[in-house]
């Protein structure tokens, strides 16, 4: 049997407007990995952690969190399920 993923991102995606600074984002983490996002500056990593941890909408694609969608929850609920930006 295969563990849920601590993390799962599917086709995520934020937009600015017009401008479109994450697109079609999708990942497994699995629980005990230690993962890094690097980039250069501007790349979208901010972002990517803001939208992943509630502060910002996906304008779309899902998240999913020890396999429970948290897709659009408020920030402060998905930390009390201990997940931290």
């Amino acid at each position: 049997m295969t563990e849920v993923p601590i993390l799962k991102i599917e086709h995520l995606g934020h937009d600015y407007g017009k401008f479109q600074v994450i697109d079609d984002i999708s990942l497994e983490i699995p629980a005990g990995e230690l993962t890094a996002l690097i980039g250069p500056n501007g790349a979208g990593k901010t972002t990517f952690y803001n939208v992943v941890s509630g502060r910002f909408p996906p304008t779309r694609g899902r998240v999913y969190f020890n396999g429970q969608d948290i897709t659009g929850r408020q920030s402060h609920k998905i930390v009390s399920l201990g997940m931290l930006r």
